[in-house]
């Protein structure tokens, strides 16, 4: 059972994502806040926990990047639905995320890439995503005018690293499709 602790601290995270939107539709923001703080902790926790019990598993590989994703998309969602963030940020970060996830699966089905790594670009891009939906937390939570131009800051950056890592996937990918297709034995 101890082994599968990572495992249960990812899943534990998955399950904030529905409490996190319902908080957010009631304009709950400090419960909002400190509930997103610690779902930042558990995402450190589980990393710990598998390098200390030196458990590497596929359903760690999988469910910890879909525990982010799930976590970062439910707050840029449930943000946008109540006026926190603009809409076009929403369609552009989850716009890309489209690109990435329907442009890895047609290399895999087409030319059998297995392997779609993720770019320092879209690692900064994922950043500036989190800390701009902190900053939106934080000033709902807080209104005070230093975290509106650090909100505004971080509405700049994230705008300006998603479209670049955004393009620099879609380059990456007709990179990947002008390549012979990776035989299978």
């Amino acid at each position: 059972m101890i082994r599968q602790l990572p495992n249960l601290i990812t899943i534990l995270r998955l399950v904030l994502s529905p409490i996190l939107a319902a908080l957010l539709a009631r304009h709950r923001f400090p419960e909002a806040l400190y509930l997103v703080v610690f779902a930042g902790a558990t995402d450190w926790l589980d990393g710990y926990s598998a390098r200390k019990l030196h458990v590497a598993g596929r359903m760690g590989v999988v469910l910890d990047p879909l525990a982010d994703k799930a976590l970062l998309v439910t707050l840029f969602l449930a943000l946008s639905y109540i006026g926190l963030i603009p809409v076009w940020l929403l369609c552009l970060v989850i716009g890309r995320d489209l690109v990435i996830v329907v442009g890895a699966l047609l290399l895999r089905i087409f030319r059998n890439v297995h392997r779609f790594t993720p770019s320092i670009v879209g690692k900064v891009s994922t950043f500036f995503q989190i800390v701009f939906v902190l900053l939106v937390l934080l000033r709902a939570t807080f209104p005070y005018g230093i975290f509106f131009w650090l909100e505004w800051i971080a509405l700049v950056l994230t705008t300006i690293f998603t479209v670049l890592s955004g393009a620099g996937y879609i380059r990456k990918g007709i990179q990947l499709t002008r390549r012979r297709p990776v035989e299978t034995v």
